[in-house]
């Protein structure tokens, strides 16, 4: 059946489906690599928002470079201890804001202080701060470093959702 098929089949068909094949592949690629892509969550850092194992997260790649992040949204970025690692961690405060440095919640212990965050740099943390190593370890987090924003959890079926920005500015 196989042969009947592949001698019905002109060269110019068999040409186009692999050059419909290969368009569809850099289409793909462009997407996941400039616009949206998938990733796992790991760890206990952002539980209960993010579970410790098992949420695939849809991560929008148009926030590179910190671009249009606000305190409160969550981005995933190059780990700057671990070489060819992801993390993710909510922003707590953007270049020029003044935050408190608390790292008698960390697990090394320390003391509190309070720190303007230079520019070209921002402030994370994990929702589970004993848990979380994030800028109370290692400081202010380069912009270069952020390569997204995650947006939504899509899977586990049953927790599909949008991932909201829970702060909510001081009001006086």
């Amino acid at each position: 059946m196989l042969r009947s098929i592949l001698r019905r089949t002109s060269p110019f068909s068999i040409f186009r489906f692999t050059l419909d094949a290969a368009g569809l592949c850099c289409a793909v690629t462009l997407i996941l690599e400039h616009f949206y892509t998938i990733q796992a969550s790991e760890g206990p850092s952002m539980y209960p928002t993010l579970s410790t194992r098992g949420d695939f997260l849809l991560i929008s790649r148009l926030q590179k470079c910190g671009e249009g992040i606000q305190v409160g949204d969550i981005v995933r970025f190059d780990h700057p201890s671990f070489l060819g690692v992801h993390g993710a961690k909510r922003v707590l405060g953007l270049p020029g804001d003044f935050v408190c440095r608390d790292e008698s919640l960390s697990m090394e212990g320390g003391s509190r202080s309070m720190i303007q965050i230079p520019e070209g740099h921002i402030f994370v943390g994990g929702d589970n701060m004993p848990w979380s190593r994030d800028s109370r370890t290692y400081g202010p987090l380069p912009m270069g470093l952020v390569n997204g924003k995650i947006i939504a959890r899509v899977w586990p079926p049953s927790k599909m959702e949008w991932i909201q920005n829970t702060l909510r500015p001081v009001e006086i």
